[in-house]
């Protein structure tokens, strides 16, 4: 009991950190996951913040105190409308005055007349040639020094109005950094998280209730629809589901951002049920057939107990308590099918296994490997919470 109690607790608090993530996560970032044009004023390939560096990602409006060590900012985001104002009070005594008219989501990097108020400044106050900046970003020529090493100090920066909102990028970016397309991989993350286990979970639910549904109907009913049952149960347990499976998808989904499948979770996940139920059906069947001959179905069905009653009143009895068990084995199953398909992007949507193809795809699988750990720790705790919930009461 202590086992399973442990692994309740375990997926538990699993599910709460996912649900309070999911939660708090910018919807118009997890909206604009696959269109990487979102993506352009972000860092490419930046670590983790919790790596430690000394050019931290920080979101402000109005004014900020911000300190240069070693790496000056990488960019400069800011998100409103209207006639805005930057200046920056450097540690030299130079003022940086930039000044443009936004219009939703831009940056100093990417719009043009920032950008070349800011190369403007390296040449004019700080001596640097043309070519001098043929690599370096126009928010980074804003925080070095005439030898184009970051200037180190404290900087005040002001953006106005207040109402604009600003996000100063560094080379470190959130919790699990960026990969080579700018993207936010602690938004990738918590998207895959919560698609694969609304994915496996949904399947799971449609496999159980399909299964009862067919497993009583064949066990139960001895007629032409229960042969017609049990003929169709074989014949899912006899076809191999996963190549039927991917031969479905590919037919049925649509195409959608880079040529990436597209399909309704409810869809996908009845034709993953459909194809897995045929297994758990057999098992209700053999359950019921048992069941139904026993001596106190005999007695319920002599007291005048119709075939509604004796099937919710005793037959269910016997078929809840093995439903139950064999839930939480394809909930895994379903979990690591889900990323098996995803990892060769077979299956549509973002889940444990397409994030980390990704990471294949962008030969980021070492430089960056903080990207597929992350699915892989989830992976690992949520197996073992549900080895530990399956196991028996004497554990």
């Amino acid at each position: 009991m202590r086992r399973r109690t442990l692994g309740a607790l375990l997926l538990a608090t699993f599910l709460l950190f996912t649900a309070v993530s999911y939660a708090t996560l910018d919807r118009e970032k997890l909206a604009n996951w696959d269109n990487y044009l979102f993506w352009v004023d972000y860092p490419k390939g930046a670590r983790p913040v919790w790596l430690g560096d000394s050019s931290k990602s920080v979101e402000f409006s109005g004014q900020i105190e911000y300190t240069v060590t070693e790496k000056a900012p990488v960019n400069l985001i800011l998100h409103g409308n209207g006639d805005v104002s930057i200046t920056i009070f450097r540690p030299d005594g130079k003022v940086v005055r930039l000044s443009a008219e936004i219009n939703g989501t831009t940056s100093v990097n990417s719009n043009t007349e920032l950008a070349l108020q800011a190369r403007r400044f390296a040449i004019e106050n700080l001596g640097l040639r043309r070519e001098d900046l043929a690599f370096i970003a126009p928010t980074q020529a804003l925080f070095m020094d005439e030898d184009r090493n970051p200037l180190p100090g404290n900087y005040t920066i002001q953006i106005h109005p207040r109402s604009v909102e600003a996000q100063l990028v560094g080379d470190t970016y959130g919790l699990l950094g960026t990969d080579y397309k700018g993207r936010d991989l602690w938004v990738g993350f918590i998207g895959s998280t919560v698609n694969t286990l609304i994915l496996a979970f949904l399947t799971t639910v449609l496999v159980i209730f399909l299964g009862i549904l067919l497993g009583i109907g064949s066990g139960y009913y001895e007629t032409r629809l229960g042969d017609a049952i049990s003929v169709i149960l074989e014949a899912l347990n006899s076809i191999p589901y996963l190549p039927l499976a991917i031969a479905i998808i590919f037919v049925l989904s649509s195409t959608g951002f880079h040529g990436k499948l597209e399909m309704g979770v409810f869809e996908l996940a009845l034709i993953l049920a459909l194809l897995l139920v045929g297994k758990f059906a057999s098992a209700v069947k053999g359950i019921v057939m048992h069941e139904k001959v026993q001596e106190y179905i005999e007695s319920a069905r002599a007291l005048g107990a119709g075939d509604i009653e004796i099937i919710s009143r005793h037959i269910m009895k016997a078929v809840v308590p093995y439903a139950l068990s064999y839930s939480t084995l394809l909930f895994a199953q379903m979990i690591a099918v889900i990323s098996i398909l995803g990892l060769f992007q077979i299956i549509p949507g973002a889940n444990w296994g397409s994030f980390v193809a990704e990471a294949f795809t962008q030969n980021a699988i070492y430089s960056l490997w903080w990207w597929p750990l992350s699915p892989s720790i989830a992976i690992i705790i949520v197996s073992i919470g549900l080895t530990l919930l399956s196991g028996d009461s004497s554990g």
